[in-house]
C-alpha cells in the first residue's frame, strides 16, 4: 500500500488466532492477536523496491526453513515412554508432540526420577539406582547424537519425585529452592554443552486433584508444597528468559491445564475426571479409556496427555500453531514411522562428565584471546558507498523484520511475547486453556 509520496508501507502483519477444535488461548489482557508496525522506505530508495522486496521473502523463507526436527526430553514418569515402564495408555504428550512437529524423539525420562540424587539423604539402592536429570543427560551426551541447536527442544518435566522425597526427608522444611537450582543448572549445562535456546519446561500438577492424594490427610501439605515449588520455578524461568536474550524457554503451567481439565471436563471431552480408570473399571468396563483424565491414582490418561500436548502446538510456542491430528492418526503415525518414537535407553550412573566439559568450556572462553579488529577499507567511489549503505540498511531491516514477526507467531497463549528490543521477560508466562464457547473472556 502507497502512504503518502515519501513512504512505502512494505507490510503490515497481523497474527490471525488459531481456532481449530473448541479450544483456544488467551491473552492476560484478552487479545488474541497483534500487528507488528510496517516498515517505511526513503522515497530515495523506491526505486529498489522489488530487490528489497525479494530479499526480505529471501530471508524470510530462511527463517522459517528452521523448524523444530528433534525433541529432547527428560523426566520422570510423566514422561517415562518405556525405558523402564509406561504408566499411561498413551499417546504420551512427547510422542503427540513429536508427531504434530513432524520431529524425531529422544526420551531419556525414566519412572521415578528426581533432579539430582545427591539432594536427598533417603538414597537407597532402589531410589540410587534411577537416573536423575544429571543422569539422563549425561547419557543422552554419550550418545552422540550432535543435534542441530536451532532445530531442537530440550524439554524438561521434573519435580514430583523430588517433592515426596523431600518432604519424606525433612518434611515441609525441606530446601525446596535446591530443587530448582538443580533443574536451573542442568538447563544451564544444556545451553553451555550443546549450545541450545530452545526449552520447554513443564510444571507440577495438583496433586490435591489426584485421586492418591484428594482426600487424604496428604492433599493440604503436598498441595502447599507444590503452589511454593510452581511458584519458585516461574519465577527462575521468567529470570532466565529475562538475562539471555536469545533464550527461547517456556513454561508449560500443567497445574493450571490439569486445573481446567478436573474443573471443566466436559470441555475437553472427558466424562470423569476425579476417579481413576484402573480403580472404577479394573479392567472390567467398556468405558473408553481416553474419557477419564486419570490412568491410575496418579498418571494421566491418553487423552489427558494428548490435551497437553495440543496445548504447546496451538500456543506457538517455538513452532506456528499447529492443531494435533486425530488420535488415529496419531496412533498410526506412531507405528509406522521410527521417527516419533523414542529409542529406548538403558539406565548409567553419572561420571560427572557434564560437569568436566562445562569447566572445560568455561576455562576455554577465559583464555581466549580478542581477535584484533580489522580495519574497513573506503571505498573510493562515493556513489558505490552510498549504495553499500542502503543496502546494508535494507538488510539488517529486513532481518528484523523476520526475527519480529517470527516472534509475534509465538505471542500469547503459552508464552508472552518476549520485550521488543533489549529483555526477554514475556516468555515463560502460560495462559491456561479455556473452552471458546463457555469463557467470559
Amino acid at each position: 500500500m502507497i502512504d503518502g509520496p515519501r513512504d512505502i508501507n512494505v507490510a503490515v502483519v497481523t497474527q490471525e488466532w488459531d481456532h481449530s477444535g473448541r479450544l483456544y488461548y488467551y491473552s492476560e489482557a484478552g487479545s488474541t492477536g497483534n500487528t507488528t508496525p510496517p516498515i517505511f522506505f526513503p522515497s530515495t530508495t523506491q526505486h529498489m523496491w522489488v530487490p528489497l522486496v525479494s530479499l526480505c521473502s529471501l530471508f524470510w523463507g530462511m527463517a522459517s526453513a528452521s523448524g523444530v526436527k528433534n525433541l529432547v526430553v527428560f523426566g520422570d514418569s510423566y514422561a517415562d515412554v518405556g525405558n523402564l515402564q509406561r504408566l499411561s495408555n498413551g499417546p504420551f504428550w512427547s510422542e503427540d508432540l513429536a508427531v504434530g512437529w513432524n520431529a524425531s524423539l529422544y526420551s531419556f525420562a525414566f519412572d521415578g526420577a528426581v533432579c539430582d540424587n545427591a539432594l536427598f539423604n533417603d538414597t537407597s539402592d532402589d531410589n540410587d539406582a534411577l537416573p536423575s536429570i544429571v543422569d539422563q543427560i549425561e547419557m543422552y551426551y554419550n550418545q552422540q547424537l550432535n543435534l542441530e541447536p536451532s532445530e531442537t527442544v530440550y524439554a524438561f518435566w521434573v519435580g514430583l519425585n523430588d517433592i515426596e522425597r523431600g518432604f519424606q526427608s525433612k518434611g515441609t522444611e525441606f530446601p525446596w529452592g535446591d530443587i530448582i537450582s538443580c533443574i536451573s543448572h542442568q538447563m544451564r549445562n544444556i545451553r553451555k554443552v550443546f549450545s541450545s535456546n530452545r526449552f520447554l519446561v513443564l510444571n507440577v500438577p495438583a496433586v490435591e486433584l489426584m485421586p492418591y492424594f484428594a482426600g487424604s490427610d496428604m492433599e493440604d501439605t503436598r498441595s502447599n508444597i507444590v503452589s511454593k515449588f510452581n511458584e519458585l520455578l516461574s519465577k527462575d524461568v521468567v529470570s532466565l528468559n529475562k538475562h539471555h536474550r536469545a533464550l527461547e524457554m517456556d513454561l508449560v503451567d500443567v497445574n493450571a491445564l490439569i486445573s481446567d481439565m478436573v474443573g471443566n471436563p466436559e470441555d475437553f471431552g472427558f466424562k470423569n475426571a476425579s476417579s481413576a480408570y484402573w480403580d472404577v473399571c479394573q479392567g472390567q468396563c467398556t468405558d473408553d479409556m481416553d474419557t477419564y483424565v486419570w490412568w491410575d491414582s496418579i498418571h494421566l490418561t491418553g487423552g489427558a496427555h494428548r490435551a497437553i500436548a495440543n496445548s504447546i502446538l496451538l500456543s506457538g510456542s517455538l513452532e506456528p500453531p499447529v492443531s494435533l491430528p486425530s488420535s488415529d492418526q496419531v496412533e498410526q503415525a506412531l507405528s509406522s514411522n521410527d521417527l516419533h518414537r523414542s529409542p529406548k535407553y538403558s539406565p548409567e550412573k553419572s561420571t560427572g562428565a557434564i560437569e568436566k566439559v562445562v569447566q572445560e568450556i568455561m576455562a576455554a572462553k577465559e583464555t581466549e584471546e580478542p581477535t584484533p579488529e580489522v580495519e574497513e577499507q573506503v571505498e573510493e567511489d562515493s556513489s558505490f558507498s552510498h549504495i553499500y549503505f542502503v543496502i546494508m540498511v535494507s538488510v539488517i531491516l529486513c532481518i528484523g523484520f523476520v526475527w519480529f514477526t517470527r516472534r509475534q507467531k509465538r505471542a500469547g497463549g503459552l508464552a508472552a511475547l518476549s520485550s521488543l528490543v533489549k529483555t526477554n521477560t514475556g516468555r515463560g508466562r502460560f495462559m491456561p486453556l479455556r473452552n471458546l464457547e463457555s469463557s467470559n473472556v
